[in-house]
């Protein structure tokens, strides 16, 4: 614990006052500090491409620096942890990051450039490097899941309803506003939607009425809305589709809102999802989640050890 940091925790201890640091400071971790500019460099990391600070309002820069901050304090919780734990990397593994570094970026010399855009000497982004694959080395080692088959068919027996694709239908729709800003706005409406009515009993297609009267955005696609669950389409709407034979065309069907006609195209009844269906993205779920489980637990431990203090 260096001097300073020291001074500060007797200071608190005995008198009750906030610890005071210097201003180049908005953290110090178990005595490690965390200098302004590395939070604004986190800060940059979170900020879109084409965001500058100065086009952030200072509400949200505010945000985002607490949030930069705090995964500053985490990286150096698990940093500090990491080498209590001797895990280590050598010169010659950071040689070989920034090599394949600069073959990403094209060429040695365009990621020194790249690096002092970013604000880092030579040797600060080393040990930027260094840090990083030290934290690596112990995601590896303390945090990574590897989940057998054995595992991901255990949940997935268990959590069956969880994979089960519901009943869905594809549906072409013919939907005539009713605007109350009109005057007689409805029975405009209506008289639009028998003329489109007229011609599909006229033998019509259905994509062409809906291209020339159809109020829906589907209008486009000649009214096809695409496969859809329960619960996409109005519920009136949706009700007589499910009703009707794969071809059939509705009704009129009227609402508040306006006129519609549905034409059922396909449907699809209520279907499991095989385990070999949903193994890829479930296992990448379940990883994720417990990753994060173990991250969690490991970081709750170290703060509970740890003296944590913000300006």
């Amino acid at each position: 614990m260096n001097k300073f940091f020291l001074v500060a925790i007797l200071g608190t201890l005995l008198y009750g006052e906030k610890i005071l640091l210097p201003k180049s400071t908005v953290a110090m971790v178990n005595g490690t500090a965390i200098s302004v500019d590395e939070r604004d460099k986190e800060v940059g990391k979170l900020l879109p491409k084409e965001y500058f600070h100065a086009n952030v309002n200072p509400e949200k820069l505010k945000g985002l620096q607490e949030k930069a901050l705090e995964s500053l304090i985490e990286k150096t919780l698990l940093y500090n942890y990491a080498v209590s734990k001797k895990i280590k990397v050598s010169e010659n593994e950071i040689d070989e990051v920034m090599s394949n570094l600069a073959t990403t970026v094209g060429s040695k010399k365009k990621l020194e450039e790249g690096v002092e855009q970013l604000g880092f000497t030579k040797l600060s982004f080393r040990e930027a490097v260094r840090k990083d694959e030290v934290l690596k080395k112990l995601y590896k080692k303390e945090i990574e899941a590897n989940l057998s088959d054995a595992e991901l068919k255990k949940y997935y027996s268990e959590n069956m309803y969880k994979f089960k694709e519901p009943e869905k239908l594809r549906v072409r729709l013919i939907y005539v506003k009713n605007d109350p800003s009109v005057t007689d706005g409805k029975q405009k409406a209506k008289k639009k939607i028998e003329e489109a009515q007229a011609l599909l009993k006229k033998g019509e297609n259905f994509p062409y009425v809906a291209q020339t009267y159809s109020n829906d955005a589907s209008r486009v696609m000649g009214g096809d809305m695409g496969y859809l669950h329960k619960g996409m389409l109005d519920p009136t709407v949706e009700e007589k589709a499910l009703s009707m034979e794969v071809g059939a065309i509705s009704g009129i069907i009227e609402k508040d809102i306006g006129f519609f006609i549905v034409k059922v195209e396909e449907k699809a009844p209520a279907n499991q999802l095989s385990f070999d269906k949903v193994k890829g993205d479930l296992k990448k779920e379940l990883k994720e989640k417990e990753e994060e489980k173990r991250k969690a637990e490991l970081l709750g431990r170290l703060k509970l050890n740890s003296v944590i203090v913000k300006q």
